[in-house]
């Protein structure tokens, strides 16, 4: 080792002769020696580099080793239409250096499955929702069955407002008639026939407007009504009220006749608007309106 010492410091401190070159007209110009240094590294042995590797890969390996792993947790990746292979991801939730990471949305064949219901149970439903509809049902029909009675309750209450002008009769010409024998063409009222000198009576109350002979209509006598319309009653055989006499329902007013222009004994009773005096219309509307209907 010491020889190769000595070897080394001989080589530093060596000295070359630079080579002279010739001058112009052939001289030499004189030589200087001049110091050069050489290197004296030499090339490192395989072997040495080779183990000196080794150490660095240990080193490195036993820090990193020295470090905890984190838990991998397992993520089900899609692969195709049956879903089961899985990929270890990081717990913190991070992706993955080298793999994507994407849950399937779709249901795994092993997954939970809704329980399915009972037949049992799904027929008591049917039946706890046919009962109520059953209930429903009910309380519509009593509704209705004291609607019903309300209305007829409503209609007696009306039909003492009103009532028929006369007794023991039957229709025997209806308002519309035509014909020769009455002026206007046609029949302008409704007729009662029955026996001679039946009452007739004030269908409502009112005040009498008219009361004696009136040409065609014989013996009349004419009602104002509370809201101006007038029911005028004909043929009378009898008159048994006077003008400006007021009426209560039911009140006489004569006796049936068959005076004026009457074939058989009759009622002849017209009802006239009070928009209207001049033009009769048709009576049996009103006592329809009042519960009472013509037959």
């Amino acid at each position: 080792m010491s020889h190769r010492r000595a070897a080394h410091r001989a080589t530093r401190g060596a000295t070359v002769d630079t080579v002279s070159r010739p001058g112009k007209g052939g001289r030499r110009k004189g030589g200087r020696r001049k110091v050069v240094a050489t290197s004296s590294r030499r090339p490192i042995p395989l072997s040495a580099a080779v183990g000196g590797v080794a150490l660095l890969v240990a080193a490195v390996g036993a820090v990193s080793l020295s470090q905890p792993l984190p838990r991998a947790i397992a993520q089900p990746t899609a692969t195709g239409p049956d879903v089961g292979v899985h990929v270890a991801a990081p717990a913190n939730g991070e992706p993955h250096d080298s793999l994507y990471i994407r849950a399937d949305p779709r249901a795994s064949r092993g997954s939970a499955r809704p329980a399915v219901v009972p037949s049992g149970a799904l027929e008591s439903a049917a039946e706890a929702r046919v009962e109520a509809r059953r209930a429903e049902l009910v309380s519509a029909a009593v509704q209705s069955k004291s609607y019903a009675q309300d209305l007829a309750r409503q209609a007696r209450q009306v039909s003492r407002d009103w009532m028929l002008p006369t007794t023991a009769f039957h229709i025997s010409t209806w308002f519309g008639e035509a014909g020769w024998y009455w002026s206007s063409g046609y029949h302008t009222g409704i007729d009662f026939a029955t026996a001679c000198g039946t009452p007739v009576v004030a269908v409502t109350g009112g005040t009498v407007t008219q009361a004696g002979w009136d040409g065609p209509y014989g013996y009349q006598v004419r009602e104002q009504l509370p809201g101006g319309d007038e029911v005028w009653y004909n043929h009378l055989t009898l008159v048994e009220t006077s003008v400006r006499a007021e009426l209560a329902k039911g009140g006489v007013v004569g006796l049936v006749g068959e005076t004026g222009n009457a074939y058989g004994c009759h009622l002849h009773l017209e009802y006239r608007l009070a928009s209207d005096l001049k033009t009769a219309v048709d009576p049996a509307p009103f006592f329809a309106d009042h519960g009472m209907t013509l037959h």
